[in-house]
């Protein structure tokens, strides 16, 4: 009579499971990293040097000549929703939703989005010093252009908020990815449609709000490894 071999614990089955999932979103958010470091690194000195100038004057050019006023003025309005400021207190809300209902770590990661992305955008701002488009004057913009505030804030925002549903099992990945994309998209056309920021503006803020995003996702990851076995409430899958 053969012997069956002796089952391994059904502990060291999830923990490998566990390890396995980790390694994958560490995995992911560091190729998310590298790529926006990289591509805000080529754009830089692109915009640096000057040598943009013709593809946000092709851009910018087939923007006005299909402005109207009502396009405008919903531009105008969504491009007010996706300002750093109302970003500033989704984030703020969700944070305080997320310290009542999931936990204090996952607050502190949804908050501190923004935070970072608005230092971030505002420092490298001033570095480059580069002056707006025309139409920026008519909406009293005078800050400087690159990267875009809104682009930035939004992204890190929206990224990040996305990421943490979707890890705590609140939505799909699926739905995660379309609003995660999907709104700082279009914050971004705003700013180009309203004639506020050239076109490597808007590009140079999504990667400057990506990588935030990233690093959130990256304390998260953190947060979430090193929390109390129960306190993380829901899974990658969504199960209990």
């Amino acid at each position: 009579m053969t012997s069956t071999p002796p089952r391994k614990p059904a502990t060291t089955h999830r923990v490998r499971d566990w390890l396995g999932k980790l390694i994958t979103f560490w995995t992911l958010i560091a190729v998310v990293s590298a790529i926006a470091i990289s591509v805000f690194a080529d754009l830089g000195e692109d915009v640096a040097e000057k040598s943009t100038t013709p593809f946000d004057n092709a851009v910018r050019a087939w923007m006005i000549s299909h402005q109207n006023p009502v396009a405008y003025n919903t531009a105008y309005v969504l491009t007010w929703i996706g300002s750093p400021a109302v970003m500033v207190v989704l984030a703020i809300g969700a944070g305080v939703w997320f310290y009542m209902r999931r936990g204090r770590s996952k607050a502190g990661v949804v908050i501190a989005a923004p935070a970072v992305g608005g230092l971030l955008s505002g420092v490298v701002k001033v570095a480059f010093g580069r002056v707006r488009p025309a139409g920026a004057a008519l909406l009293n913009e005078r800050t400087y252009s690159f990267p875009s505030g809104h682009a930035t804030t939004s992204a890190a925002v929206v990224v990040t908020l996305c990421y943490v549903m979707a890890r705590e099992g609140m939505i799909s990945w699926r739905m995660a990815i379309a609003i995660g994309g999907g709104v700082p998209l279009v914050v971004g056309l705003t700013r180009l449609y309203l004639d506020v920021h050239w076109t490597t503006d808007v590009i140079g803020g999504w990667t400057v709000g990506l990588f935030v995003a990233a690093m959130s996702a990256a304390l998260y990851e953190y947060l979430r490894r090193s929390a109390p076995p129960g306190v993380s409430s829901v899974g990658a899958t969504g199960e209990n």
